[in-house]
């Protein structure tokens, strides 16, 4: 129960952190209100602490409820888990100081929220290698996951536009664009790196052999078809938008898009639990 209660947890977290980052590079542009963020940094913060406690019970063995305050003080101090646990949850304190002062920078809380959801590298499979290979490894995933917050984030900020019939939707996502391509490319990029860390190219075909492969398999067909509504949303439905001023269409297909977006991120949950082909053959 504890197992399968960390992939739900574990996923929800990597869900909610990074958009809060994306929320707070929005709300930049007065496009994200100062309340969702407090909301999201708040859930963060729990998740943070429920995720840590299930983390402990599936590293020692215990139940969550046998878990007692020596060991989860140890494991804060001795593991490198521990060490990002202590590190997000200031940055996420911090934030939602900052977020409560009269008049917020939200400059500073998106990068506090980038800090936050940087960490949640150290708690996969971004750590697993020593030395130069480590870092190029866990660099790339921090940037892969601080593209995929920022992807959420404008999502949630599109659709929110679209379910009140704004016109603001339209103009959104048309300048958007160019952020939107710099998003794909880095996710792309750091995706491939993280693919040849835990696969290898021997490996790419026989991803159908393991669980691990096989969620990175669903991982790619979503993430193809967010590609495919992200561009017929760009150069189909906006167009079709500003001459009709019919919502609909745009609010279905980034409402799909979103939901494609949670998914992955539930995947990626899972994945991460899981060990990576590279390290089952070595």
């Amino acid at each position: 129960m504890d197992a399968a209660a960390f992939v739900v947890v574990r996923g929800l977290l990597l869900a909610v952190l990074p958009a809060t980052f994306g929320l707070a590079l929005f709300a930049r542009k007065g496009l994200a209100g100062r309340r969702g963020l407090i909301v999201t940094t708040v859930a963060a913060l729990l998740l943070s602490g429920v995720a840590f406690a299930l983390m402990a019970a599936e590293m020692t063995g215990a139940g969550v409820g046998s878990l007692d305050r020596d060991l989860l003080w140890m494991l804060v101090r001795e593991t490198t888990p521990g060490t990002a646990f202590v590190i997000r949850n200031a940055a996420l304190v911090a934030m939602l100081v900052a977020l409560l002062v009269p008049r917020p920078r939200f400059t500073l809380v998106a990068l506090l929220a980038a800090i936050a959801s940087a960490t949640l590298a150290w708690n996969g499979h971004g750590a697993m290698h020593e030395g130069a290979a480590g870092w190029r490894h866990l660099v790339a995933d921090i940037l892969h996951i601080l593209a995929a917050g920022a992807w959420i984030g404008a999502l949630t900020v599109f659709v929110g536009l679209a379910l009140r019939r704004s016109g603001q939707a339209g103009d959104a996502l048309a300048g958007f664009a160019g952020m939107g391509t710099a998003i794909v490319a880095t996710i792309l990029l750091t995706g491939i790196v993280n693919a040849a860390m835990m696969v290898g190219i021997d490996g790419v075909a026989r991803l159908g052999d393991t669980l691990y492969g096989r969620l990175l398999l669903a991982k790619l067909a979503l993430f193809a078809l967010m590609l495919a509504l992200a561009a017929a949303n760009r150069f189909v439905l906006t167009p079709r938008l500003a001459a009709s001023g019919d919502v609909r269409a745009l609010r279905i297909s980034l409402s799909i898009e979103f939901a494609a977006a949670i998914l992955i991120i539930l995947l990626i949950g899972w994945a991460g639990t899981l060990e990576p082909p590279v390290s089952a053959a070595s």
